[in-house]
């Protein structure tokens, strides 16, 4: 099997640590993307357009002041700074007065709220379980072109780039079992995406292959992602943002504000290769001689279509 597995170009755990995190990932560069807070800022800093944090806070004694923070917001996203896998986002549709409504319907009083804060300054959905931050962030506006397959929630757009270039990409659907969260470890759908058009292919809910989103009944595949060009584009802005070589790039398509980059991510999932029906080593492996230097991130991205497109 694993032979077998080997010459389909599919990329395992321990080649992705051991041939892609290890030798392109500085340590030093990790902290740039396991901190939420510090991408954000980073971000900024290049012009890179990210979802507007309304509030940090850092301690306990910050809880205080949280009835007057959330009263200027009718709805927003609470999250750790440095949670993984979709731990700890509680998504609020709509507050009126003391009643805070969650994607998934259900109702929440401050002290609910407070008290799910705590958790993440306690450290209980941080990375390494230390003492985390909460961030308050704008609550994205699925793009209409999107709606039909977002169940209660909002797709995003995960791209992996290796030495600076857009590799492969899918598509990440809420569901109702992911209570709206666009993450497959929280029970959202992944969907490939053509590199080359910015259209949706097939659908995988788990290690099962779908057509149709299993709540909205609507077909995956031919679905064309607004601004591709951009999303790439942002996409490999990741790189100069964090110096990694090997990352996932967490793109989301506000219906205002369009591709805004939400996250960067040093340790990607391998799931994206069933989305697409492709093994990512061999799709890395056309990139390992290419040399990011001196090349604009516009100029990277044409490049690796032009690779992908080459190697179809």
């Amino acid at each position: 099997m694993f032979t077998k597995l080997s010459q389909l170009g599919v990329l395992g755990m321990n080649a992705r640590i051991g041939s892609y995190m290890l030798p392109h990932n500085k340590r030093a560069d990790y902290p740039s993307v396991d901190d939420k807070v510090i991408t954000a800022e980073r971000a900024e800093a290049l012009g890179i357009p990210v979802p507007e944090n309304y509030a940090i806070l850092e301690t306990f004694g910050s809880l205080k002041k949280l009835p007057d923070i959330l009263a200027k917001y009718s709805a927003f996203v609470i999250k750790p700074a440095r949670g993984a896998m979709g731990n700890g986002i509680m998504v609020i549709t709509e507050h009126s007065g003391s009643v805070f409504t969650r994607a998934d319907g259900r109702k929440e009083n401050i002290e609910a709220i407070r008290y799910h804060i705590s958790y993440i300054l306690s450290g209980f959905y941080s990375i390494n379980g230390y003492s985390d931050k909460a961030i308050v962030q704008y609550k994205i506006q699925t793009h209409r072109a999107l709606e039909p397959v977002a169940f209660g929630g909002v797709p995003d757009v995960r791209v992996i780039v290796h030495k600076g270039f857009p590799v492969m990409a899918m598509m990440r659907l809420p569901t109702k079992k992911s209570a709206g969260r666009a993450n497959l470890h929280q029970g959202g759908i992944g969907v490939g995406i053509d590199m080359l058009t910015g259209t949706a292919t097939q659908g995988v809910d788990g290690t099962r292959s779908i057509r149709m989103h299993p709540d909205t009944g609507k077909n995956l595949g031919g679905i064309r992602i607004p601004e591709w060009q951009k999303i790439l584009h942002l996409s490999v802005m990741g790189y100069e943002l964090s110096g990694l070589g090997y990352l996932g790039a967490d793109i989301v398509l506000d219906d205002e504000k369009g591709p805004l980059m939400l996250e960067l991510n040093a340790r990607p999932g391998l799931a994206i290769q069933l989305a697409n029906m492709i093994g990512l080593r061999k799709r890395l492996s056309l990139f390992e001689k290419e040399d990011p230097a001196g090349i604009s991130p516009e100029q990277r991205v044409q490049k690796a279509l032009e690779i992908i497109s080459t190697h179809q």
